[in-house]
């Protein structure tokens, strides 16, 4: 004999949540989950999912869980329909409810895994930038001052002092000749002139890069 356990409650007196009732009701006729997993033929894991409101333990598609809550009313003799209709109901509500709140910290969950793969970018930013400055250091020309003489110099000494400042490990040459400089790219070379008008011209280029060269014009006068 089917029986129809349903009664009409107040609104102040909502009925018990449908996965507490069906549990309430197995106790009351001495019935265990593994007597209902025998005569349903549903894996007891899923049994005690529904007793407990697991719902999202259960299988996912909608038929199976029709199937599973029908077959477990069928076996205490209760109708089937009321309890589908309070089981859709309260799903329903509660993913309402979830919904939302799961919408709103979706980004404070994705906050770890944000920041992670920011700090990767910004740790790839920085070495693609030290790359470029690296290759710039190779590839552009040394630099080459010259303290010493002044363009347009007149003198009446025969010999000249050179002095200047370059890059480390630039090479320098002064008029086709080779000069060296100390740890900190400073030379300092002596240059005889000529009577008239002396062209200086000094070149300093790095190993795999561009030159770069400046002259310099010097009056010897009798």
């Amino acid at each position: 004999m089917v029986v129809n356990i349903f009664k009409k409650k107040s609104l102040n007196n909502p009925p018990e949540r449908v996965c507490l009732r069906l549990k309430k009701l197995r106790l009351e006729q001495n019935k265990t989950i593994e007597e209902i997993s025998q005569k349903t033929k549903i894996d007891k894991k899923y049994l005690k999912a529904l007793e407990e409101c697991r719902f999202k333990d259960l299988p996912p598609t909608i038929i199976y869980q029709k199937n599973i809550l029908r077959s477990y009313v069928k076996t205490l003799g209760l109708e089937s329909e009321p309890f589908l209709k309070q089981y859709f109901l309260e799903e329903n509500i509660i993913k309402k409810k979830n919904t939302p709140q799961k919408n709103k910290q979706n980004w404070l969950y994705r906050l770890p895994e944000i920041m992670k793969y920011g700090v990767l970018f910004f740790l790839i930013l920085i070495l693609i930038f030290y790359l470029v400055w690296q290759v710039k250091k190779i590839v552009d020309p040394p630099k080459l001052i010259i303290y010493s003489p002044q363009d347009g110099l007149i003198t009446d000494q025969i010999q000249l002092v050179v002095t200047g400042l370059t890059d480390k490990g630039a090479f320098v040459s002064l008029n086709g000749k080779n000069i060296t400089h100390n740890e900190e790219g400073k030379f300092e070379e002596i240059l005889d002139l000529q009577e008239g008008v002396n062209t200086i011209t000094l070149i300093a280029k790095k190993k795999h890069g561009k030159t770069i060269s400046e002259t310099r014009n010097v009056v010897l006068k009798n």
